[in-house]
């Protein structure tokens, strides 16, 4: 039950056509940028064109799951949750604009880092903004600032959070990432 397997059953999916295309986000998008984190999950973004085609696509996938874990889907012992691309233009342009990525030996459509740390610039937990401070290292500063003049609301709120965010350090190897909120545990 490897990750490699779930990412199978989502490229078959797309192959016949019960998904038009995915962009995988969360901390497994992350290991494409960065040092591999601890997941027992998977957070692909669907693209659909409307609610109705995201309720056809989910129910098409349970059908071929081996069950559900609360809002995931078990595909090959892995929960993945599937959120659709109606959800915000983000969410659509970081499945137009998702990159191919090497996992084990098969391809993968993550989300660029940009698009990730504005998602996680939005949820803004604690190991987000860890994760948002390791992606600031290797990125297209002109992309992500197009991002956030777009996609911040009209109090410039994730563009403040990413400056607070700059003014901190990164963990240390060694250093322990402060303990997840009990919010932090269920979301």
């Amino acid at each position: 039950m490897a990750f490699a397997d779930a990412f199978t059953a989502l490229n078959g999916f797309r192959r016949r056509g019960i998904i038009k295309d995915y962009a995988v986000i969360g901390a497994v998008a992350a290991t494409a940028y960065m040092e591999p984190v601890f997941t027992e999950d998977i957070h692909v973004i669907i693209l659909v064109d409307s609610d109705e085609e995201y309720q056809a696509a989910f129910r098409s996938v349970s059908d071929e799951s081996e069950g559900q874990d609360g809002m995931h889907q078990v595909l090959a012992g892995i929960p993945v949750q599937l959120f659709p691309s109606t959800i915000s233009p983000l969410h659509r342009e970081a499945v137009a604009q998702a990159r191919k990525v090497r996992i084990d030996n098969l391809t993968v459509r993550v989300a660029a880092a940009e698009y990730l740390v504005v998602l996680y610039l939005l949820a803004f937990r604690e190991r987000d903004r860890i994760r948002v401070r390791y992606l600031l290292q290797d990125l297209n500063q002109e992309l992500l600032n197009s991002l956030l003049e777009r996609f911040d609301d009209g109090e410039n709120t994730l563009a403040r959070r990413l400056q607070d965010l700059r003014r901190t350090s990164i963990p240390r190897e060694g250093e322990v990432a402060p303990t997840p909120s009990a919010d932090e545990l269920q979301a």
